[in-house]
């Protein structure tokens, strides 16, 4: 509140509109910064003006020669004071900012602690009916944006915008048409383990040149896409529990930083954006975990969910490929979850982007199929695009399994046999 006019001004509130002074010229601004009058400091610069000596600059009038002790004490006040004020913003900014961050991963408090109810317990079953089942698929590898060149791949695949959405809305169809006319056909829900490399990312350079339409806009559409998937699935299922994790393709990083690295990840926005679409919908439940996977179980079976980048193995095998280092990652991976009291008895990964059912690993293929890369660097041996289906059994565990396809199979030669064989040697 301004001093009331005509109050007794000392010298020491004197020496301070005298510095203030120094620092702004502008008499309304150090009235109120100072809480005077205006007059008041109008009548100290006057008598500034008439020969008083000029307050020192306030840079260095913390340890300027003469003036009295008490104008040092409140130079020295004031500086603290404007350090003080710089730490206050900087400490608003910076809660300002944590506040954005629990606001976007918000849902990551809510993740669920333990699968639904539904995946634990058999759904009653009436006399006559069969036993209801869990159908499990994992969707991973879709990167979305990237670009395949049909010449370059000698013929064998292409891979665009247009022909990633055809393939998504194929394999959703098929999922639902294998369930519908070859599995058990009673189901609790599903579960849609989502594990990254949704978007290409533009991790490497050459992707960064010919990827589509760039990052953001494939973020967008992938959400899109998804949320249509997952209607499906609730139209189809009832009930869907979605285990997430982000794959190496998403990180903004060009080397990957281990602390924090979901939030780091384009996959982990797009599975974020996911929960806030589906806000209020207990139908369909994403369970995304600071640590990247995803512990749960279907009935009895465990499972650990995760991309399959960091199974803390590197390299491959020529005569036997991905199996190897994969092989040798579920030991490394299953010895620390053991050693943790987080134990499983399936690994279920993408990242590898080939099919494959291991005695403890379900590794998923890839949607985008085979790219140059595979051709040239790896000399790959190419494989039909699918994602994985299999079915859980209350007691028997994995009773069936399904390689999902995604485009149309060759069609067969005309007057095909059923079956057929060699003739005997003459």
């Amino acid at each position: 509140m301004p001093r009331p006019v005509g109050a007794h001004l000392g010298e020491a509130e004197a020496e301070r509109i005298r510095l203030a002074l120094a620092r702004n010229p502008n008499i309304s601004q150090v009235a109120r910064e100072i809480g005077v009058e205006r007059s008041t400091v109008r009548r100290v610069r006057d008598r500034e003006g008439e020969g008083a000596a000029p307050a020192e600059p306030p840079q260095s009038s913390a340890f300027r020669l003469g003036g009295s002790p008490e104008s040092r004490r409140i130079v020295q006040l004031e500086d603290e004071v404007r350090r003080l004020r710089t730490e206050l913003k900087v400490a608003h900014r910076a809660a300002l900012d944590e506040e954005a961050v629990r606001e976007i991963i918000g849902s990551l408090a809510r993740a669920p602690v333990e699968p639904p109810n539904w995946l634990l317990k058999p759904a009653t079953k009436r006399k006559g009916e069969s036993t209801a089942e869990v159908p499990v698929c994992t969707w991973s590898d879709w990167h979305l944006d990237e670009v395949v060149s049909l010449a370059e791949t000698n013929g064998i695949n292409a891979y665009n915008l247009e022909i990633a959405e055809r393939r998504i809305r194929t394999l959703v169809e098929n999922i639902i048409s294998i369930c519908t006319r070859h599995g058990p056909g009673r189901y609790p829900g599903i579960v849609v383990n989502l594990l990254g490399d949704i978007v290409s990312g533009g991790l490497h350079p050459e992707l960064a040149k010919t990827d589509q339409e760039g990052v953001l806009p494939a973020v967008l559409r992938a959400v899109d896409i998804l949320a249509w998937a997952f209607e499906r699935m609730i139209s189809a299922f009832g009930q869907v529990y979605v285990p997430c994790a982000a794959g190496n393709h998403g990180r903004n990083t060009v080397k990957p930083e281990f602390k924090r690295y979901i939030y780091k990840n384009y996959d982990w926005l797009i599975y974020e954006f996911l929960t806030r679409h589906f806000a209020g919908r207990p139908q369909i439940r994403f369970d995304i975990r600071p640590s990247n996977e995803v512990r749960y179980r279907v009935f009895g079976q465990r499972y650990l969910a995760m991309h399959g980048d960091m199974l803390g193995v590197k390299g491959g095998d020529g005569i036997i490929g991905a199996i190897g280092p994969i092989m040798r990652g579920e030991v490394k991976t299953r010895g620390q979850a053991a050693s943790s009291g987080r134990d499983y008895d399936v690994l279920v990964i993408g990242h590898w982007h080939q099919e494959l059912w291991l005695p403890r690993a379900i590794v998923a293929n890839a949607l985008k199929g085979f790219d140059e890369y595979a051709r040239l660097a790896l000399r790959a041996i190419p494989s039909e695009p699918s994602q994985p289906l299999w079915f859980v059994h209350p007691r028997r565990g994995i009773t069936s399994r399904w390689n999902v396809r995604v485009e149309a199979p060759p069609e067969r030669a005309d007057g095909a046999e059923w079956v057929s064989w060699e003739g005997e040697a003459a």
